[in-house]
């Protein structure tokens, strides 16, 4: 055998030992996403008089650490334990369930989920834990634990009413002076004020940074035709942590423009046969819906409107004006919310003859 068939045969070998290398290799399998989610974290609590309110967001990540939307989350499962006097480690009971699909009476916006439990007993610490199930039946492991231990409180404001003013809405109420169980109320009485956009949905945070110690509010951070919901709370301390009371009856309010556009000027009249010619200057203001020309055979009084239509711009031809006759004009702006402006100053014209 010569060397170049050793050296076709060694090649030879080389590639089936290649080959078959190959063949026995193994690559990492694909581990599909687990649907565990990752535990509830962020859950906080609340008391007011009997009630706990527990609130948490959703689970963005499985366990391990992958993104889940929040279509990904089915539902939770809330557990409570009572403690005794000893505080000691106590049982945990399935409680209650939240369907996302139906969530109700838990509410869910913003990502971010509400639910409450009623009639708790005063003086009686309760823990919560919460587990959250995703679409693909997986569940997760307990939140950490929130405990809350329910006091008597102030009783709730009463008498609240809410009036829309032009950029403003005026709140009042009654003020507080007992607790829930009809004793009186000691020491420090304040009051927060929570508003919504929606009848029943109110923001978490108060429009007041500190409690008031008056019982009315002007709330000057709204929109102008635009209903807004409000509550108030009483509480039991100028500065954190308080204890608020539960909600006064809603009231809602709509602020509306009733400021008028200011009165046009600059109106000059010119006298044609059988017509008058009108121009002015051309209003500011942003929500300026149009014009009227009002006309009047007597100076400053008895104006009958000429335009059916509010005009969009700053010219009137009058081609009812009867010649041989004397008329006063004046014209008024008018904003998008229906406020009228007060008259302009007016002009006298007399109609000329046809020839």
């Amino acid at each position: 055998m010569n060397v170049r068939s050793r050296w076709c045969i060694a090649a030879c070998l080389a590639v089936v030992l290649a080959a078959s290398a190959a063949c026995g290799r193994k690559t990492n399998p694909h581990i599909p996403d687990s649907p565990r989610p990752e535990a509830v974290k962020e859950a906080g609590a609340v008391t007011r008089d009997a009630v706990a309110i527990l609130s948490w967001p959703l689970p963005s990540r499985n366990i391990e650490g992958r993104g889940m939307k929040p279509d990904d989350i089915a539902g939770f499962r809330i557990y409570r334990a009572e403690f005794g006097r000893d505080r000691r480690k106590a049982r945990y009971k399935l409680y209650a369930e939240i369907d996302m699909q139906d969530p109700a009476p838990a509410i869910v916006r913003n990502n971010i989920v509400t639910w409450s439990d009623h009639n708790l007993k005063y003086e009686q610490t309760y823990g919560y834990q919460i587990r959250a199930l995703s679409a693909r039946g997986g569940i997760s492991q307990p939140s950490e634990e929130i405990r809350v231990t329910p006091q008597i409180s102030l009783s709730a404001p009463a008498g609240l009413a809410a009036v829309g003013v032009d950029s403003y809405n005026q709140l009042t109420w009654q003020p507080v002076t007992t607790l829930l169980d009809g004793s009186p109320a000691e020491g420090f009485v304040g009051y927060t004020v929570y508003r919504g956009i929606e009848q029943g949905i109110h923001e978490a945070t108060p429009l007041n940074k500190e409690p008031l110690r008056t019982t009315s509010y002007k709330d000057t951070a709204v929109a102008n035709h635009r209903t807004y919901y409000y509550v108030i709370r009483a509480v039991d301390s100028a500065a954190q942590p308080w204890k608020e009371s539960p909600d006064s009856a809603e009231a809602s309010a709509t602020p509306r423009d009733l400021t008028p556009p200011a009165r046009p000027k600059g109106l000059t009249t010119v006298a044609g046969v059988g017509r008058v010619f009108l121009t002015w200057n051309e209003n500011s203001e942003r929500d300026l819906g149009g014009y009227h020309v009002y006309r009047s055979a007597r100076s400053g009084k008895n104006y009958e409107r000429l335009t059916d239509k509010l005009l969009v711009r700053t010219t009137f031809s009058d081609e009812t004006a009867e010649s041989e006759n004397t008329y006063y004009y004046v014209i008024t702006a008018v904003d998008r919310s229906g406020n009228e402006s007060a008259w302009s100053e007016e002009k006298k014209v007399y109609v000329e003859k046809l020839r």
